[in-house]
Order: structure tokens, then sequence, then C-alpha cells
């Protein structure tokens, strides 16, 4: 249970990263711009900067997640899935499939006789 703490600990934190990310390169442009009066263009600079910045963060936070998950799996291996939806939806085919299959057993077989036809004599 603590382990569960302290994951929302680390990667609930990556909301405030992106959005604080983001909105320093914004600030650091529009003040950029103050100073040399490159109206629009800092500002545009340094907000793409931020962006850069959060991805940076995101991507960070998803390759840490994949090892915890592969060490946890290591770790406590990889338990059975609570339900299986392959497994439902084999048993949902299975009498169709096991028609379809007796009807080319039969067919196939060369050993079971087809019922004689009426005009044929033998």
């Amino acid at each position: 249970m603590k382990q569960d703490w302290k994951a929302v600990g680390s990667y609930g934190t990556i909301g405030l990263e992106v959005v604080l990310s983001i909105l320093l390169g914004l600030f650091i442009g529009r003040w950029l711009d103050g100073k040399l009066g490159t109206s629009p263009l800092m500002s545009a600079l340094w907000f793409f900067f931020g962006l850069g910045a959060a991805g940076k963060a995101v991507h960070r936070a998803w390759k840490e997640m994949q090892a915890a998950a592969a060490r946890e799996e290591r770790e406590q291996g990889n338990p059975a899935p609570v339900y299986d939806d392959r497994r439902a939806r084999q048993d949902e085919r299975a009498p169709d499939d096991e028609r379809r299959a007796a009807s080319i057993d039969v067919a196939l077989d060369p050993d079971v006789r087809r019922p004689a036809k009426e005009h044929d004599e033998r």
C-alpha cells in the first residue's frame, strides 16, 4: 500500500511540472521581449522551449513508469488477469466451431457412407 502512495506522489506531480515549465518559458519570453523590444518573437520561442521541457518531463515519467512496472513484474510475477476476454470469446465461439469441425470431418471421412439418393440403386 505504501508503494501505491509513493507512485501517486511521484507521478501526480507531472501535471504541475508540465504547467510550470510552459508558464516559465512564456514568462521568460515576455520578460525578454520587454527588455529587447522584440514583441512576440521571444514569447513564442520560449513558449515552445517550455513545451519541449514539458514533453521531456512526460517522456521521462513514462520511462520511469515502464521501468517500475518491469521491476515489479520481475519481483512479484505477472498476476493472472481478473477477467480474460480472449477466453470468454473463445468459449462463446466453441459451439459453432465444433459444429463446423464436425461437418468437415463427416465430409472428408472416406468411411462415412452418404445416404443413397432415390434414383441411385445399389
